[in-house]
């Protein structure tokens, strides 16, 4: 018998969330904007895929600086799509790092 009701409802949303990464379609990215208008534009533009979409944006504005860091959440359309986005991350004037999903820093946001 497979039953949900050992679950905690207010858990689901991590139960999505790590299962959306186990297979693949979801990834954080600490993204380095230039702090002038339209950067996220561009970084939708450029980087993202017709099927990707940004399911979290967590965003550092500090006065004086040229640069306004960014994690930010990707989730695919289509997992196999990975290569195509990290190739038009490596493309664009805007530097984007990846989270790998084994960092200790990963571990904290989930």
């Amino acid at each position: 018998m497979v039953s949900g009701g050992n679950n905690d409802v207010s858990r689901y949303a991590e139960i999505v969330e790590r299962s959306l990464v186990y297979e693949g379609r979801k990834h954080y990215f600490l993204v380095s904007f230039p702090q002038e208008p339209g950067a996220l534009r561009r970084f939708l533009d450029e980087v993202l895929g017709r099927d990707d979409d940004i399911t979290h944006f967590e965003y550092v504005k500090r006065s004086n600086r040229e640069i306004g860091p960014a994690l930010v959440g990707i989730e695919l359309g289509d997992p196999t799509s990975l290569p195509g986005l990290l190739e038009r991350i490596d493309r664009s004037p805007i530097k984007a790092e990846r989270v790998d999903p084994s960092s200790p820093f990963y571990r904290f946001m989930l």
